[in-house]
């Protein structure tokens, strides 16, 4: 038996998180870890939803070009300062953007309902709320124009 001695006075009980209405909200990297899977390695994400109790997740294969363009996406859109240098996932630790949220449902029945990444976009204020108009331009109409049209030099497009 492990001896505890914590005060848990005014620690309020959780008894779960509700899943997340569909639409964008700002996110942190809080986490990641890179595993093994059956048909190669792959980082699972975590992302703290700002403003709220919830945590969502997301894996990117890094063996197939979708992922790795998400993942590209998701460090631009991040403000990694070398998008396509990436060394570490802890570089993405910490780092803000604003994450587009559906619901996913298990058709079985098994699983509860839970929410998925469909696609990531630049915060366009580091002040957002938890939930962002939807005047957000897409992460794949930013990640264009990082490349059609030059910022100023240190700046990404959406800073302008």
């Amino acid at each position: 038996m492990a001896n505890l001695n914590v005060d848990l006075t005014g620690v309020d009980v959780q008894e779960g998180f509700d899943v997340l209405p569909p639409g964008d909200y700002h996110a942190r990297v809080s986490n990641s870890e890179i595993k093994e899977g059956a048909k190669g390695p792959y980082i699972n994400w975590e992302f703290e939803i700002i403003g709220k109790p919830n945590r969502v997740w997301d894996i990117m294969s890094l063996g197939n070009a979708i992922s790795l363009q998400r993942l590209k996406t998701m460090a631009t859109v991040c403000g990694h300062p070398n998008p396509n240098n990436l060394r570490d996932t802890e570089e993405l630790h910490g780092l803000e953007c604003i994450v587009k949220l559906k619901i996913e449902v298990d058709k079985t029945g098994t699983y509860d309902d839970k929410n998925r990444i469909s696609s990531f976009k630049p915060m366009k204020n580091k002040k957002a709320s938890a939930a962002i108009p939807a005047n957000v331009p897409p992460a794949h109409i930013a990640a264009a124009s990082t490349t059609a049209n030059a910022a100023a030099p240190g700046k990404m497009p959406w800073e302008e």
